[in-house]
């Protein structure tokens, strides 16, 4: 076992064997203490110390390894930048400079060479800029410059650690290339009209309002009441902020589709009480029929970047919370706190939209915390759809009715808690030096329903995409949600007043039906079916069922598509 542990330090690619080995010792150390019919589990058994030693110090490793990956230094990558990119000090001297920006500025180049290039506003702007810098300020918001020549936009911002001591002035082309699917991520996301894409369009060309008018036939009124309501479904402040957004989320998904992947999900980081940021996802407008998307602890926002169209046809808008640990959202010190944690990030989110008994949907191990959530929430929400969620672990035998990897994740989760960050920093450090074929037979067995539905479907990208959103902070959140998934959250779930549907795979090898309905026999107001013919990924496979669970919940609320 020792040799095991240490041998997917040194090569990620044997984890396979580690963990063989270790669930033959976990389930050996598992039968001398635990009766299989046991009334009540452990929350943990004894490992012996020398081991759990060892697991300690190969999680160390783990982690200095991967902090050994450092990119080369910074003012390297703006020198060989292929666009617009400059670094200066606060003083005006040059760092760094790509090719371009030695074109633009001359081979001496200098912060007053640029300013001489910029609008009126934007030679202010760049002006205060540099006077914070020079004053000592260290977090200031990056700004935007437009300039008269290409590129018409530039990104300004402070940052430490370039120049020695100090802080240093960073200028950086905001690029991008406006497409088809640039212009329909846009309507899908926002919920923008074609004349509202093309005032976006328009300004990140560099026109001002007065100008898109006379070049369109509008009036100016008409063209900036238009430029509002972008500001209002968009969230952004100002048009430097839309600017900002729009060429950020463009390059997002033209960097997904050079890949082959998803277009990424929009999303914001709200600040919550003590400073703790949470990131939430959005799709649609808002308004009318809202769903909280929570959640899994595998395939992170990879549902809704497949559905987003899905959503979008039936007039639904989502928002979705990413959990402490996942993502960019802070992780959070004790496990224990996450459900009150995540349900007072939820009711805010609720107060702050205004929403109208949105419909929780959750997926698998953001069940638990759905169906939680549904309970203290009450009234406010119209109910609860959870797909291939689980129930509460009560008895050994849920355990061993799992897929042997999954089962050897949950048994170290409930029964030996201290050494579940090693064997997620392993499983981590052999995905993300696998291919994406490797990551998948990892975790769907070739010759499962599941395997063969993903190469139906062409699943493979999206769910690694969701993989790596959910490893974002390492094993920080899978940590976090494995202390109560295989535990009994029986008393988080007593009192529910309003609908809750279960929809769960018949063929799902992670979470049997059977330990479903057992789970949820006799709890007033839930109901779980179980879909013939369908795995654990029902939510992509199965995804009609989904949307008219979702239909049922809202009208047994009183919730009209028209609301």
């Amino acid at each position: 076992m020792i040799a095991a542990i240490y041998e997917t330090v040194i090569r990620p690619e044997l984890f396979d064997a580690f963990m063989d080995a270790w669930d033959s010792h976990i389930q050996a150390a598992i039968a001398e203490r635990v009766e299989p019919n046991q009334d009540r589990l452990p929350d943990s058994i004894e490992i012996d110390p020398e081991l759990s030693a060892h697991f300690v110090r190969a999680y160390e490793i783990l982690e200095q390894l991967g902090r050994r990956a450092v990119p080369g230094h910074p003012l390297d990558r703006i020198a060989r930048a292929e666009g617009f990119s400059l670094a200066l000090t606060p003083m005006g001297q040059v760092l760094a400079a790509s090719r371009v920006a030695r074109d633009m500025l001359g081979e001496a180049g200098s912060v007053e060479a640029l300013r001489a290039e910029l609008t009126g506003t934007s030679a202010e702007v760049l002006a205060q800029l540099q006077r914070a810098a020079q004053e000592g300020a260290r977090d200031l918001t990056p700004v935007v410059l437009a300039t008269a020549l290409a590129p018409r936009h530039l990104m300004a911002r402070l940052e430490e650690g370039l120049g020695g001591e100090g802080v240093a002035l960073v200028i950086e082309a905001m690029e991008y290339r406006w497409t088809a699917a640039a212009e329909a991520m846009l309507v899908a996301s926002f919920g923008l009209s074609r004349a509202e894409v093309d005032i976006v369009r328009q300004l990140l060309a560099g026109r001002s309002l007065r100008q898109i008018a006379e070049q369109s036939g509008r009036s100016e009124h008409t063209v900036r009441n238009q430029a509002k309501a972008v500001l209002a479904k968009t969230g952004a402040p100002g048009q430097v902020d839309l600017i900002r957004l729009v060429v950020f989320l463009i390059n997002q998904l033209d960097a997904g589709a050079d890949a082959g992947q998803a277009a990424p999900v929009p999303f914001e980081i709200v600040t919550a009480e003590g400073g703790r940021e949470v990131q939430v996802c959005r799709l649609g407008a808002g308004g009318g029929r809202t769903v909280i998307f929570l959640h899994g602890m595998i395939d992170g926002m990879a549902p809704l970047a497949y559905l987003r169209d899905s959503f979008r046809r039936r007039g639904l808008s989502v928002i979705a919370p990413v959990r402490p640990g996942f993502g960019r959202s802070t992780p959070i010190a004790r496990a224990e706190q996450v459900i009150d944690t995540h349900a007072a990030d939820v009711a805010r989110l609720i107060e702050r939209h205004e929403l109208d008994r949105p419909v929780i949907l959750a997926q698998m191990g953001g069940g638990l915390y759905g169906h939680a959530l549904a309970c203290r929430l009450g009234r406010r929400v119209a109910g609860l759809v959870a797909v291939s969620a689980t129930a509460p672990f009560t008895r050994l035998a849920q355990f061993s009715r799992m897929a042997p990897r999954q089962r050897v994740v949950a048994y170290t989760a409930r029964f030996a808690p201290a050494l579940l960050p090693t064997v997620l920093r392993a499983g981590i450090a052999q995905i993300d030096g696998k291919e994406i074929e490797d990551f998948l037979q990892g975790l769907f067995k070739p010759g499962t329903h599941d395997y063969g539905m993903i190469r139906r479907l062409d699943l493979a990208l999206v769910l690694h995409q969701g993989f790596r959103f959910a490893v974002e902070q390492g094993p920080a959140g899978f940590s976090i949600d494995s202390h109560y998934i295989v535990r009994d959250w029986s008393h988080e779930i007593e009192r529910l007043e309003t609908r809750a549907i279960y929809l769960n795979g018949a063929h799902d090898a992670v979470i049997r039906p059977e330990s479903v309905i057992e789970g949820m026999a006799g709890r007033a107001n839930v109901e779980v079916r179980v879909l013939p013919e369908t795995g654990q990924l029902a939510l992509y496979e199965r995804p009609e069922v989904v949307f008219a669970a979702i239909d049922e919940v809202f009208a047994s609320a009183g919730v009209t598509a028209s609301a």
